[in-house]
């Protein structure tokens, strides 16, 4: 019979396998990781750009009318539909394709068997 996977020779084999073969190439890529992380954190950081918005000077411009009527006005009221859901209502179905082969029918087949 077949050895399973949980047998002790197959874990010994993996266990080999995996300190021996795949634990050297797991070290060499956390070292070039490491390597790449160091060499980015050392890098000069880019200045960030100061931005400052001004809520309070973009609020005095508005005249007193408007900001009533911004108020007043829904966000619903000012967008209308898209034309195409207007046009048209029903949702059109798929049509399947009709296939090309015409079989004979039974009655056919049986008067052919017949003459």
């Amino acid at each position: 019979m077949a050895k399973s996977s949980r047998a002790s020779t197959k874990k010994a084999n993996n266990q080999r396998l995996a300190a021996n073969v795949f634990g050297p190439a797991e070290a060499a890529r956390a070292e070039r990781l490491h390597a790449k992380l160091l060499e980015i954190a050392k890098q000069p950081k880019a200045e960030k750009p100061d931005i400052s918005i001004d809520t309070e000077d973009n609020d005095a411009e508005k005249t007193k009318e408007e900001k009533e009527q911004d108020e007043t006005t829904m966000d619903v009221d000012s967008v209308k539909p898209s034309k195409a859901r207007i046009g048209s209502k029903r949702i059109d179905k798929r049509k399947q394709k009709k296939s090309k082969i015409v079989f004979r029918k039974y009655g056919d087949r049986q008067s052919g068997k017949r003459k």
